[in-house]
């Protein structure tokens, strides 16, 4: 049975949707729900304990307004003992605003 984790991010902050030692995400959904119609930017990305290795899963990437954006695997494949699984909105507006939801 799968699980399922739930983030509305409203701030331009880092937030770390998947911690080290987790189970390993099989599915991503980012959906913008910007209430004034904007578009969103947003960063994915796998970083360890001390921030030291960064990578990129989606970097600057536009999100129309109202719309869905998916990932699967192999596109989200990563050590979970070593990473975690961050997600970074960059807010242009008041209203910007993202729901995640992420299946184990």
């Amino acid at each position: 049975m799968a699980n399922f984790a739930y983030y509305n991010i409203t701030t331009s902050a880092a937030t770390t949707i998947s911690a080290i030692d987790q189970p390993k995400p099989t599915s991503i959904t980012v959906c913008n729900t910007d209430a004034s119609g904007d578009d969103c930017k947003v960063d994915l990305f796998i970083d360890n304990s001390d921030s030291s290795s960064t990578i990129y899963i989606l970097h600057d990437v536009v999100i129309p307004s109202g719309c869905t954006l998916i990932l699967e695997q192999p596109e989200i494949d990563f050590d979970t003992t070593v990473y975690a699984l961050k997600f970074k909105i960059f807010t242009v507006a008041s209203s910007q605003q993202a729901d995640v939801k992420i299946t184990y």
